[in-house]
């Protein structure tokens, strides 16, 4: 059966002159040479579709789609398939015809031209094509982008007889047409780096002299200077002069861009008194196209919008204004993330875990130094130290509790006693690393047996650790005590710190380091 109707398929095919089948495997509609795969002379359609949701995801079934709806929309791209069902060179028509932006995201961690989402201003439109990729790479590109909306216009007429002098401003009543410009007793409010042509011309009569005549030109709104490339119109008291003798120039043009939003109307000058024609003459004010100065397409009814850190003045987009959306700035690893749950991310662009109500999150690895903080107080071995407001300067004032993280000297007890005669710094073989400056608790203990003498231990420059005088004269070796003792000493910097020995005379002890426990040295640190 398949067969049959495949047989009949292409029976028909063959049978239709609209059709033509090439050796070389072209196709031709309504043409008997097709010089492409397919060559169509005549019309084509594709699919369209009005969507009014402000979600929508697109499918294999449409082609172009264009949004009515009455507030900001998000449409979906199809997830990229790999291998049969690609769908590569699929192209998307998407129509803007509100005056809200439409976000088109590509499914995640897909892009489109490098970027997870496009936006699609107001009134604009965007075409985009399947790249036939998968991945974290561009699966779609941007084939164009434009807009069929209209420039900005307005025309207005007078509706009433005006009575003019020099200093009066033309306020013609009467709003024939017009589009995105606003106009109010003879202002036009024009927006900032469009370019615009201003026109006007007046017919005047009822002078107050003879000889009276009315000049009028394009003047800024807010100040009545005259803009710099209006010219001057003129109309004279015609009814008094012969027609041969009459002159005058019957418009004041312009054409002007503002660099930001301005209003600018029609200013007049000149002698005595006349009456502007009320049913004679008009204003009118045009966007130029082309006119964004840079022989580009004008931007049309400032459709290009800044959001999320960026600003909008005229054609000019640039950082300054407020981050609405999460933010991730990441140059060669190093991200400074902004997550949208009012979180600030230096180093990561994921929370984790145990930072849920943290603000602050700064992840360094395993690399020490993650944090610097310099106000001029900073010292070496001082913390951080907050106010009753949570203001935070660098103190050498806070006391902590004592724990249990005692550190014991280094190196090897040697006996300093050895020797026939007294004497200061006699070596003992051990020191003590003094990690920040500080206060520090110390604990030693040691056996002396030994006649009359006085034995003690001490880092130079800070003081002794351990000492014990001669309490009997009596000639036999006694113990010397206290055999355990406490020290509290100050260090003003960390460092590596000898503790040498002293005795008084040229005794030497009948024992050293015999008791049990033997000989021990520890500290803590307990103040800044």
């Amino acid at each position: 059966m398949v067969k049959i109707y495949t047989k009949l398929f292409f029976a028909v095919l063959a049978l239709s002159p609209a059709v033509v089948f090439a050796q070389a495997g072209n196709v031709g509609i309504n043409t008997a040479n097709p010089g492409s795969t397919m060559d169509i002379s005549g019309s084509l359609a594709a699919n369209y579709k009005a969507v009014n949701t402000n979600s929508y995801n697109l499918t294999s079934s449409d082609f172009h789609v264009s949004y009515n709806g009455s507030s900001n929309a998000v449409f979906n791209l199809p997830s990229a398939i790999n291998g049969v069902g690609n769908y590569k060179g699929r192209i998307y028509r998407i129509k803007n015809n509100t005056n809200f932006s439409i976000t088109v995201n590509s499914a995640a961690p897909e892009t489109i031209n490098g970027n997870p989402s496009v936006l699609v201003p107001a009134n604009q439109s965007i075409e985009l094509i399947n790249t036939g990729l998968t991945g974290a790479v561009s699966t779609w590109e941007i084939l164009s982008t434009g807009t069929s909306s209209t420039g900005d216009y307005i025309i207005v007429k007078p509706n009433a007889i005006q009575t003019v002098s020099t200093g009066s401003d033309v306020t013609f009543g009467s709003v024939i047409a017009s589009n995105n410009i606003t106009y109010n007793a003879g202002v036009f409010n024009l927006k900032a780096g469009k370019t615009y042509v201003l026109r006007c011309q007046l017919h005047a009569t009822e002078f107050s002299l003879a000889g009276g005549f009315m000049v009028y030109e394009w003047v800024d709104a807010s100040n009545n200077s005259v803009l710099p490339s209006s010219t001057t119109g003129v109309v004279d008291a015609i009814n008094n002069y012969p027609a041969t003798s009459i002159g005058g120039q019957p418009e004041a043009y312009a054409i002007y861009r503002p660099t930001v939003d301005t209003s600018v109307k029609v200013r007049l000058g000149g002698a005595g008194t006349a009456q502007l024609n009320p049913q004679i003459g008009f204003m009118t004010v045009t966007e130029l196209a082309g006119g964004n100065g840079n022989g580009g397409t004008t931007i049309i009814n400032n459709n290009i919008t800044a959001s999320n850190g960026l600003t909008l003045s005229g054609t000019d987009v640039k950082l300054g204004g407020t981050l609405s959306q999460a933010t991730d700035i990441a140059t060669a690893g190093n991200n400074l993330s902004i997550n949208g749950a009012g979180k600030v991310l230096v180093g990561t662009n994921t929370v984790p875990s145990g930072a849920s109500n943290a603000k602050v999150v700064i992840d360094n690895g395993t690399t020490n130094g993650a944090l610097q903080i310099k106000d001029g107080t900073q010292q070496l071995g001082y913390v951080l130290t907050s106010d009753a407001n949570g203001l935070a300067t660098w103190s050498s004032t806070v006391t902590t509790a004592f724990a249990d993280n005692w550190t014991s000297y280094t190196g090897t007890l040697v006996n300093p006693f050895t020797g026939n005669s007294g004497g200061d710094n006699l070596p003992t073989g051990i020191s003590v690393n003094i990690p920040a400056k500080g206060w520090y608790f110390f604990r030693s203990g040691i056996t002396i047996t030994s006649t009359c003498n006085d034995y003690w231990f001490y880092i130079p420059g800070v003081g002794e650790v351990w000492k014990s005088y001669c309490g009997s004269a009596g000639p036999d070796p006694i113990n010397f005590v206290p055999r355990d003792q406490t020290r509290v000493l100050y260090f003003a910097a960390p460092g590596v710190y000898s503790i040498v020995a002293h005795k008084t005379n040229f005794v030497v002890p009948t024992g050293f380091n015999g008791g049990n426990p033997a000989f021990y040295l520890d500290f803590v640190k307990f103040q800044n």
